[in-house]
Formats: C-alpha cells, structure tokens, sequence
C-alpha cells in the first residue's frame, strides 16, 4: 500500500468518503485497486462489459455515467483482459 500524507492509504475508500484524488471511482461499487509494488491503479469493472467505459480512467473521475454507489473491491488477477 502507499501511504498518503494523512497516513491513510493512497487511493483506498476511506469509508463512504470520496477520495479527492481518485474522485468518483474511490466509492464505486465498479471500481477496482489494482497494486503492484510501487503503485495502485484503479480498474473500472464495467470496461469488461462496456468498451465504452475505459479499463484504467484517468484521475480524478469527477462524472461517470455507469457510477454506482458501493464499496471498490481489490482486483484478484492480472488486470488484463
């Protein structure tokens, strides 16, 4: 995990807080951690299902159309389709 300056974690929900650094993805029941040992980038489930959904958006995401309220999970794989 990396630490963020408030000794949190760098892109973890923080609850049902959004992160402002991540945006909406942070409390998206779609979005995914992905970690690997320098950094954590955030997989958007629907882009499996969706093309027109990008599979690692750009951050922060401040409007998503497919946005759906819950809590991100870990991505258990390799992030690749």
């Amino acid at each position: 995990m990396i630490p963020d300056i408030m000794g949190g974690e760098f892109g973890r929900d923080r609850g049902s807080t959004r992160d402002p650094r991540v945006g909406l993805c942070s409390v998206c029941r779609h979005g995914r951690t992905v970690e690997t040992p320098r950094s954590v980038f955030w997989l958007c489930d629907r882009s499996k299902s969706d093309p027109s959904f990008e599979r690692y958006p750009r951050l922060p995401v401040m409007q998503c159309p497919g946005h759906e309220r819950g809590d991100p999970q870990p991505f258990k794989g390799d992030g690749v389709r």
